[in-house]
């Protein structure tokens, strides 16, 4: 019997494949996940309270504040690009524990901080490399371990991170006038530590992967006898067109046909390309970079951290009192809570309504809960709006991760994550500022919030018509492999 044949004849027999957990020790890496990020940002609210001392003590100005944020955004944009480089030379334990000492070096060392340079060092660029790290990580892994429950398990991570969010402002609050400014610092970094338990969590998802029969159906057997005639015009001596391949042929370069059928040697690679190509998956560059999956997700949460940051200010301009504008505040935490809750409870129904879908319409409600807020004088009807944009964050940061695990392939996700990461720094290093000049030009918050929801408004636009041109070669692809099928049962 030849080796052809032998192939056709065990299609039939029962195989198996290894696939992740789905739970198991994936419920304690969400654990992992769930202190790695309640350590590394849930204190990022409390930054006034936790260093006005510090600040006042050396008098340093809102401009060095603004750099601070800057060099922090840098750092965790530069440490998450090269994590997926890393992870080439070492194991992801290893990279997560040296992360997390990185990190605890930011938070014990602001303890014995005394000159403004240390100040950026240790909570600008020692914590934003850990936080940067740490987050790609902690993202990557929850990614691998699972896949029908992914939505589910990563809302819980974010709720949960979201409560210790609102409770951090209050635990400060008490640490201030329990042990004053250098204990609350001390407790805080000790907090950090945690890391290293959420470290230990972190087992690779080899070690508990799962094997499960493969179904064999008769679409599956067509495509792999296609496969098998494939594979035997592969090994001809001459190269081989079929006559269902000469449709492929019209519309196409002589360049693209050679390249398709036939193997033409690649040409040399530079030393400087092959040293980049090794550090960062340059095949995503084309493929996720430049998509909406990737500048989509960068360039709304970029928007989203400036109007936080600039939204008291304009609330105070207005002639709010101080109750009102920490209501509005505390509103947007419990738009973003609830939807995180809602994200749990209704996970199973996500993928078939579409993460991205999903997405967009986040998108969208940050836009027009934006301009509802400047359209109105009504303090409650502002304040319904401000509910309104903590459940359009919520969508923009949560649903993040699992946007970029849709776009892309398992093995791509961390690089994919990278890149995300780096984008994101750079648009806050240049959005940020631009921002602030029209405020300052104008002098008006207005101008400088409607510059902000053209950002959300163009992503708004841009992304449905991307998607709506996948869908439309993937239906092609899907009716090509059909008709191919259709002509092998013949």
């Amino acid at each position: 019997m030849s080796k052809e044949k032998k192939e056709g004849s065990n299609l039939m027999g029962k195989k198996y494949k290894l696939v992740p957990p789905d739970g198991g020790w994936g419920y304690l890496v969400a654990v992992s996940a769930i202190i790695s990020f309640s350590t590394t940002t849930a204190f990022s609210g409390c930054f006034g309270m936790m260093y006005d001392d510090f600040m006042t003590a050396v008098s340093l100005s809102s401009a060095n504040v603004t750099l601070l944020l800057g060099i922090f955004c840098v750092a965790v944009a530069f440490a998450g690009f090269f994590t997926s480089a890393l992870l080439n030379i070492m194991s992801m334990r290893m990279l997560a524990f040296i992360s997390s000492v990185i990190f605890a070096c930011g938070t014990l060392g602001t303890v014995i901080m005394t000159t403004p340079i240390m100040f950026f060092l240790t909570a600008g660029v020692f914590q934003g490399m850990g936080l940067g790290i740490m987050y790609n990580l902690s993202c990557t892994i929850v990614n691998e371990y699972f896949t029908e429950k992914r939505v589910l398990v990563m809302s819980f991570v974010q709720t949960a991170t979201g409560v210790n969010a609102m409770v951090a402002p209050i635990f400060v609050k008490w640490s201030l006038e329990t042990f004053g400014s250098k204990g609350t610092l001390l407790l805080i970094g000790g907090i950090s530590l945690n890391n290293f338990v959420a470290v230990m969590l972190m087992q690779p998802v080899q070690w508990h992967m799962k094997k499960v029969p493969i179904e064999v159906n008769e679409k599956t057997e067509l495509k792999n006898l296609l496969e098998i005639e494939e594979n035997k015009d592969d090994r001809a001596e001459t190269p081989i067109l079929k006559l269902s391949d000469l449709s492929d042929l019209e519309g196409t370069t002589t360049k693209e046909t050679l390249e398709k059928y036939f193997e033409i040697p690649e040409k040399k690679k530079s030393g400087i390309r092959k040293i980049i190509e090794s550090m960062i998956d340059t095949s995503l560059v084309k493929t996720f970079l430049l998509s909406c999956s990737s500048v989509g997700p960068a360039t709304c949460s970029t928007a989203d951290g400036i109007y936080i940051v600039m939204v008291p200010q304009y609330l105070y301009s207005m002639g709010w009192s101080q109750e009102n504008v920490a209501m509005a505040i505390t509103l947007y935490g419990f738009g973003d809570l609830a939807t995180r809750v809602l994200f749990t409870v209704v996970s199973k129904w996500m993928y078939k309504l579409g993460i991205q879908n999903i997405y967009v319409f986040g998108v969208a409600i940050a836009a027009l809960s934006r301009i509802g807020m400047l359209w109105s004088n009504s303090t409650m009807v502002i304040l319904v709006y401000f509910t309104l944009m903590g459940v359009a964050h919520c969508s923009i940061a949560v649903l993040m991760p699992l946007v970029v695990s849709d776009a892309v392939a398992p093995e791509k996700f961390t690089s994919a994550m990278g890149f995300l990461q780096l984008l994101f720094g750079v648009m806050s290093m240049a959005i940020g500022p631009v921002v602030g000049a029209i405020r300052d030009i104008t002098n008006s918050y207005a101008s400088a919030f409607y510059t902000l929801i053209s950002f959300y408004g163009i992503i708004c636009v841009l992304w449905p018509i991307e998607m709506l041109i996948k869908r439309r070669k993937q239906r092609r692809k899907v009716d090509k492999e059909d008709y191919e099928s259709s002509q092998l049962k013949k």
